[in-house]
């Protein structure tokens, strides 16, 4: 037998077919378009994830059955803070407005004035921010107002398979709303929440459920379009960070798991969930009984890639495969789409310093990659203040793949890094998936395949100096973002002024 790991992800998705012995049985993938306005509203359109879905399911799911291992039972790997208002029926209406779309700044604001950052922390596990669901249902688009329920993207499709709303809590702890402590949703959130967006009601939310538990059976109906037969349990899976963390082989202790995406993020597991992170931006939920995940990360990774790239109207295979091979003498603040951790400050903006006549292409693209590692740097600085503690560091995800790139992320962090396969929260959907079936998913966990990328003492000093004087670029530009975040407008002229130009 077979079980699918589908990954909902902001760029695309991807189903992988796996046996019951970790080897792949059958894979699809299928790119989506994400739709930007100007304004900072971010899209999905909800069709197109939910076409894309049942589409690389169906071929996945062929290819395993013409191998011999059809699928048993489906498990999720979900983009984070994404949701959409649905109407009774339980159809969208309205896109999927996702993490980095930037309409719920001013509802989170509202939140904490009720709250206090503190108490929003101790409750959620996570740091006051517009990125999280609650802040995007509260902004009050009309469809968003009326609408009879809201929906992130796994449980979207797990209702609409199966007749079930039910989320993972792992991706409940990503809307803002859920009370991570004891698994269920907070009043003391929906009750602030209201105060300025009645329409939030705990009714019009899915159940959390534990991630790895059975939500409900695939109905006949949505048999054929999966290509699975009727009564395939789908099973609770969890936010893609903390999938990529269990497929890519984090433990407690053990080993941290860096997956480089649309955004770059470190995930660190403990026993416990971590206390004093209130004031940290880190975030932490609940993985399952055994372990708890910490987050931090970047909010535009692969995305800062894709950018220079276009704007060179090159690959990104091409600018990032031809690094300069010595440190360049300049600094990328990567804050394309606002800071991430620890900072979570929406108005920061890129910068790159130290411009002259001579800088090349490549000395370009190898400081944007070594921007990620001065970030991880600051991060496990951090981290590790705060008595959370950073084990050897594995890395999934497209950025590992290319040796070099890996190898500057690395002299930058001040940190070895050793490469995974990049599908771990495809892998890590589907050991959840195993899990609610009764088997056991340890086959399916990734090892390390390929030497690490260590820390190279030519250029230690170097380095140093840097890391200081990226922290310190921070300091000395953050006045400026919160100008450049409003846009200019044309002068009109003053009434006298129009009369004397007639």
């Amino acid at each position: 037998m077979s079980v699918i790991g589908l990954d909902l992800g902001t760029s695309g998705v991807r189903a992988v077919a796996y046996s019951t012995s970790g080897d792949v049985r059958g894979s699809a993938s299928a790119a989506l378009t994400l739709l930007r306005d100007g304004t900072g509203r971010v899209e999905l359109e909800a069709g197109e994830i939910i076409t894309a879905a049942e589409d690389v399911v169906r071929r996945a799911a062929h290819q395993a059955t013409v191998a011999g291992d059809p699928v048993q039972a489906i498990g999720f790997s979900v983009l984070g803070e994404a949701v959409v208002p649905i109407d009774e029926a339980g159809a969208p209406v309205a896109r999927v407005a996702v993490s980095m779309d930037t309409r719920g700044t001013a509802a989170a604001a509202a939140v904490g004035e009720i709250l206090g950052e503190g108490r929003f922390t101790a409750i959620t596990g996570q740091p006051l921010h517009g990125m999280f669901s609650l802040f995007k249902i509260m902004a009050g688009d009309p469809a968003w107002a009326d609408a009879a329920g809201y929906r992130c993207v796994g449980d979207l499709l797990a209702e609409r398979w199966s007749g079930i709303a039910a989320i993972d809590l792992g991706q409940a702890a990503r809307t803002g709303i859920l009370d991570v402590d004891r698994g269920e949703w907070s009043a003391e959130i929906l009750s602030a929440a209201a105060a300025s967006a009645p329409w939030v009601r705990a009714e019009s939310l899915p159940i959390p459920v534990a991630s790895g538990s059975v939500i409900g059976q695939v109905r006949a109906e949505a048999a054929d379009a999966l290509g699975v037969a009727a009564d395939t349990p789908l099973v609770a899976g969890t936010h893609d960070q903390a999938a990529a963390f269990l497929g890519a082989g984090g433990e407690p202790g053990v080993r941290s798991v860096i997956a480089l995406g649309s955004s770059d993020c470190l995930t660190v597991g403990s026993r416990v969930r971590p206390q004093g992170l209130g004031a940290t931006g880190f975030a932490s939920y609940r993985l399952d009984d055994e372990v708890w995940v910490t987050l931090a990360g970047t909010a535009a990774g692969g995305w800062a890639l894709e950018w220079l790239a276009g704007l060179l109207n090159r690959k990104v295979a091409d600018v990032f495969g031809a690094l300069a091979d010595t440190p360049p003498a300049l600094l990328v603040l990567p804050y394309l789409a606002g800071s991430g951790t620890l900072d979570n400050d929406p108005s920061a903006r890129g910068t790159i310093h130290g411009l002259t006549l001579d800088t090349t292409v490549p000395e370009i693209a190898r400081a944007v990659v070594e921007a990620a590692g001065f970030e991880f740097h600051k991060i496990i600085a951090a981290l590790r203040a705060h008595g959370v503690e950073v084990s050897d560091l594995s890395v999934t995800g497209a950025g590992a793949e290319n040796a070099d790139a890996l190898a500057a992320r690395a002299a930058a962090a001040g940190a070895a890094l050793s490469p995974v396969g990049r599908d771990a929260s495809a892998r890590g959907a589907a050991m959840l998936a195993l899990r609610g079936i009764g088997a056991d998913p340890t086959p399916l966990r990734l090892e390390p395949d390929g030497l690490a990328a260590g820390v190279d003492d030519t250029f230690a000093e170097w380095y140093a100096d840097q890391r200081a004087a990226y922290i310190a670029l921070y300091e000395a530009t953050r006045s400026l973002a919160p100008h450049l975040t409003a846009r200019p407008q044309p002068h009109e002229p003053q009434p006298h002024q129009k009369e004397n130009m007639t």
